[in-house]
């Protein structure tokens, strides 16, 4: 090799050395917000967070970096997890108590925080995480975290796609300005102690999938897009065990990609709306433990739910008789009524 190509091949050498070092050392901010949520969790069971040594952060177990900016995207510390490689893989669960760092607020890359059953995570969510514009996913079911759901993840957040905030010590309202998220695809704030009405402004939301705000103290009705198209995409919506009141509204049945819809254990009063018989995809309907009656309209409806295969309506002002058509459902399996049937139907039971 000649000198002067020798000199250029070492000069290459030590430039893609010099590149893969640099690659190495994570973004200070980076460095110093995972240390900071490191120091807020006082046990792990998992030992996941003692591996987290040295600078080369994107290494560590849960966390993922950009591939161009090597800045973290991804807090991934589900309280269960798949440990080991493909050929053997072992499943493990893990808790991790302590408290949600606001260092977290240096992680301006961020776009999962993934915290979910962890079991023992404690205190308020940080108002500090309204900085993370860039989150998508947001995931810390099954903790005990208290205090009210900061202002700023409804306001700041609009790129939220997954917000689940379920089974924790949650209190306060929701706000108005959840209207805000219009990324928002799946919501679930279930078995916590909300309170205040439903707002309205959740039926603007398009990109909607999926509403589980069940197991919560919440009061007024049931808020429900007025005009076809609005929520052109939900799938599932739980409302069970709340204290709301007034009537189903008619408009339920704009909601035709439906397949779960539950009201079970409010207050709610009046006909179980016709516009129900409008949601033919639907296959889980549950309006038990309520004072509802059962229209004439409805009973010949009814007869499109031909998806059905759980059907909950005790517990009710309802006298029957069921639909005839009912006992041909093919899928009807699950079946809770309270009064009398004129005709048999699958899987049906009576309290």
């Amino acid at each position: 090799m000649a000198p002067h190509h020798f000199i250029c091949f070492l000069a290459l050498v030590s430039l893609m050395i010099t590149n893969t070092s640099a690659h190495k050392a994570c973004h200070p901010d980076d460095l110093k917000g995972l240390y900071g949520f490191e120091a807020g969790i006082h046990s792990d069971t998992s030992r996941r967070l003692s591996k987290w040594k040295g600078q080369d952060c994107c290494n560590w177990p849960g966390i993922s970096c950009h591939s161009t900016t090597g800045r973290v995207k991804e807090i991934n510390l589900p309280g269960y997890y798949v440990d080991g490689d493909d050929e053997s893989p072992k499943f493990v669960s893990s808790t991790m108590s302590g408290s949600i760092s606001s260092s977290i607020s240096l992680l301006t890359s961020l776009e999962i925080l993934n915290l979910n059953k962890l079991v023992g995570l404690t205190g308020p969510i940080p108002q500090s995480i309204g900085v993370l514009k860039n989150l998508k996913e947001i995931n810390l079911h099954t903790n005990k975290i208290s205090g009210p759901i900061p202002e700023c993840i409804f306001t700041n957040l609009t790129s939220l796609s997954i917000l689940n905030l379920g089974n924790n010590l949650l209190t306060g309202g929701i706000s108005e300005s959840i209207g805000n998220l219009q990324a928002l695809q799946r919501l679930t704030l279930s078995n916590n102690s909300l309170t205040g009405k439903i707002p309205h402004s959740i039926t603007k939301i398009r990109s909607i999938f999926g509403v589980n705000l069940d197991k919560n103290q919440l009061v007024g009705g049931i808020q429900c897009p007025s005009s076809p198209g609005q929520w052109p995409s939900i799938n599932f919506l739980v409302l069970e065990n709340n204290r709301l009141t007034g009537s189903i509204p008619d408009s339920i049945g704009y909601l035709t990609t439906l397949s779960t819809l539950s009201l079970s254990y409010n207050q709610l009063t009046g006909p179980i709306p016709s516009g129900l018989g409008k949601i033919k995809k639907l296959q889980t309907l549950k309006v038990n433990n309520n004072q509802l009656s059962l229209g004439h309209q409805l009973s010949i409806s009814f007869c499109g739910l031909t998806q059905l295969s759980v059907l909950y309506i005790s517990q009710n002002k309802i006298q029957g008789p069921l639909p005839a058509c009912l006992s041909s459902f093919k899928y009807l399996t699950n079946v809770d009524v309270s009064f009398k049937r004129s005709t048999p139907l699958p899987g049906a039971h009576k309290q």
